[in-house]
């Protein structure tokens, strides 16, 4: 776990690879179905729309990139989506941004603040100014940036979610 990216999870080192690209490809599609919904659903609860949008946009480029991952498994020399990623870096600041400006989220945004140090500190560590050996621990940092970046557009989409339901009188 600690020595493992999820690229190695998906490549032909794995014992089950098809469960990882499999998955991918689905997370992928959902992403994108999601980004959608994302897009629609936060201006309905006071976010601007340019930050939900964008941040719409960024869930989308992560399903675009978990989609190319699962289809361009290693060592494919196409597995790396490049670009098309890119929302994944954007997604921290953008889930700031729209907590920072939604009325109805802003109860959040010290916690979407403390992802953003964490993020930092992320970046620190895999750029390897921290010193720390990314061939021993290389695949845990690699999750826990993903927890940084994943984590804030779902939970922006969980309450959205439950903000809407209860706007409709559902619960």
């Amino acid at each position: 776990m600690l020595t493992t990216s999820a690229s190695d999870l998906g490549s032909n080192r794995s014992l089950q690879p098809i469960i990882l690209n499999v998955g991918a490809v689905l997370t992928g599609v959902l992403a994108l179905l999601g980004s959608v919904g994302m897009g629609w659903a936060l201006p309905r609860i006071g976010a601007a729309r340019m930050p939900s949008w964008l941040l719409a946009a960024c869930v989308a480029s992560i399903g675009l990139a978990a989609a190319w991952a699962g289809l361009h498994p290693l060592p494919s020399l196409e597995h790396d989506p490049g670009a098309l990623g890119a929302g994944m870096f954007a997604a921290p600041f953008v889930s700031a941004l729209v907590v920072w400006q939604t009325k109805l989220l802003r109860r959040w945004r010290w916690l979407f603040t403390l992802n953003l140090a964490a993020f930092a500190a992320c970046a620190w560590v895999l750029s390897g100014a921290a010193g720390v050996n990314l061939q021993q621990y290389g695949g845990l940092a690699q999750k826990l940036a993903a927890a940084v970046c994943f984590v804030p557009p779902a939970a922006i989409a969980f309450l959205a979610t439950r903000l809407l339901r209860h706007a409709d009188g559902r619960k």
